[in-house]
């Protein structure tokens, strides 16, 4: 690669970690050619982008971004996912908890969220997160909870003068109905 080639790999991946909100770094020997591009697929169909990096330049990227904690696992051969988006972390670390499981070969080195280090037992963590639509749909029931038994309360009032009402009227009918027989 000549080094104008090289030059411009450093400076896509360097703005490509500065708008990284979170990326995992994993060490893929052993992975077949098919089962990277498998892995590559499922990431990119969800919006994470996955780049088998060259350390030397991968390393000189890193400076100045908040992914240089990293520094010191670029050796040997890595790839690394990441995405722009905080909706993305928790599927990100799904589909790479579940491919890594599926195939033991993908070891998940580290990574960075946030600009904070996660070691592979919190990607565990991130991974077994509901998603931010299930999370919603609890949040909303949570705050829906306290109205419906409100109006549930409100409306056990008329509820119980109404059967009261009918109780009555059911009483004079039988009344009724015995006196006419």
């Amino acid at each position: 690669m000549k080094r104008e080639e090289k030059e411009k790999q450093v400076a896509w991946l360097r703005e490509q970690f500065l708008k990284t909100r979170a990326l995992f770094l994993t060490d893929f020997a052993g992975l077949t050619v098919s089962e990277m591009t498998a892995l590559r697929s499922e990431l990119r169909s969800k919006g994470i982008a996955l780049k088998v990096l060259k350390n030397t330049l991968t390393r000189l990227a890193y400076q100045g971004s908040q992914v240089a904690v990293l520094e010191s696992d670029v050796a040997g051969p890595r790839a690394a996912a990441w995405t722009e988006t905080d909706e993305n972390v928790t599927v990100m670390a799904k589909v790479l908890t579940a491919f890594a499981k599926a195939h033991p070969k993908l070891k998940l080195v580290r990574g960075v969220l946030n600009g904070k280090l996660v070691q592979p037992s919190e990607m565990d963590t991130l991974a077994s997160l509901p998603s931010r639509e299930v999370l919603l749909g609890r949040l909303l029931g949570t705050m829906i909870a306290p109205v419906g038994g409100f109006v549930n309360t409100l409306a056990a009032v008329p509820r119980s003068f109404l059967t009261a009402l009918k109780a009555i009227e059911d009483q004079k009918s039988a009344a009724a109905e015995s006196n006419a027989g």
